[in-house]
């Protein structure tokens, strides 16, 4: 199911058809195109702004404001870069996607978003647990890490001292005679 271009974000059914380079003419033919090309991306002609969200956490949402739309569909040449970086995205999300999870905290929604200039943007929802993902404070940090170094020194002579330990316990040094 294709969308209609407004200025605003609405959700209206048009018939979808195969477009070509030489057929594409406005922006809904172009937010068709796109949709065709890229299967498991989800589009939305809007002008993005704040808090706007769209898509689903399973797909590569993109928002692409009409004007550009229709920009892309009548200069081939931008057309074909713009592919090539909405082609990058998905792997943008996952990477995303994977450091978020890595942190513990759990992704709400993401998205992209082209200007009516061109500019691309990236947002993202999530959610942080403190209980799941504990940051240590500056001073356990310094305070472990002295620890470790201490440690690390003391080693050798630790060595040394259980070395001799064992020579005094068997009697090395002393002739037992009392």
């Amino acid at each position: 199911m294709g969308m209609r271009i407004d200025s605003s974000y609405n959700n209206y059914p048009v018939n979808r058809s195969t477009q070509t380079d030489t057929t594409r003419k406005t922006a809904n033919d172009e937010l068709s195109y796109l949709q065709d090309k890229f299967k498991d991306y989800s589009f939305v002609a809007a002008n993005f702004r704040q808090g706007m969200r769209y898509g689903s956490n399973a797909t590569t949402n993109v928002a692409i404001s009409p004007q550009f739309l229709k920009k892309m569909a009548n200069d081939p040449k931008l057309a074909e870069e713009y592919e090539k970086e909405i082609a990058n995205m998905k792997s943008c999300d996952q990477w995303c996607r994977a450091n978020i999870s890595a942190r513990g905290d759990k992704l709400v929604a993401d998205g992209w978003a082209i200007d009516k200039d061109g500019g691309i943007s990236r947002w993202s929802i999530g959610t942080h647990d403190d209980r799941t993902a504990r940051v240590k404070s500056p001073t356990e940090y310094a305070n472990e890490l002295y620890e470790k170094k201490k440690s690390a020194k003391a080693k050798p002579y630790l060595k040394k001292f259980n070395a001799m330990s064992q020579k005094l316990s068997k009697g090395f040094f002393f002739s037992g005679k009392a």
